[in-house]
C-alpha cells in the first residue's frame, strides 16, 4: 500500500474534506494520519473549519429570471 508523504497529504487535505478522493487516495491518506499527528491535526481543523462555514452559510434561491436565462443558453438549437 502506498503512503503520503505530509506535502502529498497537505495537497490533497482539501479534497479529502470534502470526499473527493479516489479509494486509493483515501487509503494513503488514512495510512499517513494515521502516524502523522501534524497532518491529522490539520485535517481536523480543516474539517471543523469546513463544519463552521456549512453552519453559518446563508443560501440564497436564484431569481427565476436567471434560473430562466441560464436554461436558455444551455438549450441547444434542434
Amino acid at each position: 500500500m502506498t503512503t503520503f508523504t505530509c506535502d502529498e497529504a497537505l495537497a490533497l487535505m482539501s479534497a479529502a474534506v470534502d470526499g473527493e478522493l479516489s479509494y486509493e487516495e483515501q487509503e494513503a491518506f488514512d495510512q499517513h494520519i494515521l502516524w502523522c499527528l501534524s497532518c491529522a491535526r490539520e485535517y481536523q481543523e480543516a474539517k471543523k473549519t469546513k463544519s463552521i462555514i456549512r453552519e453559518k452559510i446563508t443560501r440564497f434561491k436564484a431569481p427565476q429570471s436567471l434560473i430562466n436565462s441560464i436554461l436558455r443558453l444551455t438549450e441547444t438549437p434542434s
